[in-house]
């Protein structure tokens, strides 16, 4: 081995023994495990949420088959349309209802009086501080002012809804319990105490059977006030619109 051949040995002899010692580090070690690989997961967010089935969705199509109706007509003040006051009313009952007003409900005469039930139009409350009971020709009205709202939502196509009558013949115990009941609208001197006033309340609506449309309480009322304003331009009944007690307080004329 010459001279040139030495030196280059001593030269790379550092890199082949650096080399040598990596290997045999490296390979001595055992290799670094692979983090394991995350299962794959779904969610649920609002927006997938609304593809499944509400209670309205019978078909499972994501719809609701459930239309609200509205009646577009131009809404009817009415307090000022009916803001007969309560002295007229009971002036006008005085005059064609009961001569004596009952103190007790043992003491009422039915020989003048009709019993109110349950019709295709009408549907009575439970009576708390009244009985169902009218004169002849109040009770009449009533059903009239049923069978019109009836078939003036017929007319229009609407769903068909029935009316509730909530308060009817007052007897001066019924008038005394409701005083005590904080009943801002309690009097002594009342058209309820003659057998010729009666109340519809314009918050409740009854109907026998659901179907996929339906309205308001709201818009309903619409269609009552223009049965109650053809009523009174015709001189057949007297009305009070109620805000706190939520009826239209009613008297026949006849």
């Amino acid at each position: 081995m010459n001279k040139r051949q030495k030196a280059l040995l001593i030269l790379l002899t550092p890199f082949l023994l650096g080399f040598l010692l990596g290997f045999l580090v490296g390979g001595g070690c055992s290799r670094k495990e692979k983090a394991p690989k995350k299962e794959k997961t779904t969610v649920v967010t609002d927006s997938l949420s609304t593809d499944l089935p509400s209670e309205d969705d019978v078909d499972g199509t994501g719809e609701s088959s459930a239309r609200e109706i509205i009646y577009y007509t131009k809404l009817m003040s009415y307090g000022q349309v009916f803001n007969d006051v309560n002295d007229v009313h009971v002036e006008k009952a005085k005059a064609v209802g009961l001569r004596k007003i009952p103190d007790k409900r043992d003491d009422i005469d039915f020989t003048r009086l009709v019993k109110v039930e349950d019709s295709d139009y009408l549907v009575i409350d439970d009576l708390r501080y009244s009985v169902p009971y009218l004169t002849k020709a109040a009770a009449a009205e009533l059903d009239r002012i049923a069978r019109a709202f009836h078939d003036s939502l017929t007319r229009k196509q609407f769903p068909v809804y029935k009316l509730v009558c909530s308060s009817i013949l007052r007897t001066e115990e019924d008038v005394a319990r409701l005083k005590k009941s904080g009943n801002p609208n309690a009097s002594d001197n009342s058209s309820h105490c003659y057998g010729t006033t009666f109340d519809i309340t314009y918050t409740r609506y009854w109907r026998d059977e659901e179907t996929d449309e339906f309205m308001q309480p709201y818009e309903l009322t619409k269609v009552l006030a223009e049965v109650l304003r053809d009523e009174k331009d015709a001189g057949r009944i007297l009305v009070k619109y109620e805000r706190k007690e939520h009826c239209f307080h009613i008297t026949s004329c006849k």
